[in-house]
């Protein structure tokens, strides 16, 4: 797999399959806890439009 590849995965698909669960969506917006830290607020903000 090459970068070109890896870049077309939706991160929001790519964090799913992973365990991860978005807490809220917002607009263009996925908000997900922290992978990083514990947390009770959503840090972690994914835009679907940017795949960012």
């Amino acid at each position: 797999m090459n970068i070109k590849e890896v870049k077309k995965i939706p991160l929001e698909d790519f964090l799913g399959r992973a365990g991860f669960s978005p807490v809220r969506r917002q607009g263009d917006s996925v908000w997900y806890l922290s992978p990083f830290r514990q947390e009770r607020t959503p840090s972690f903000k994914v835009s679907l439009s940017l795949n960012l």
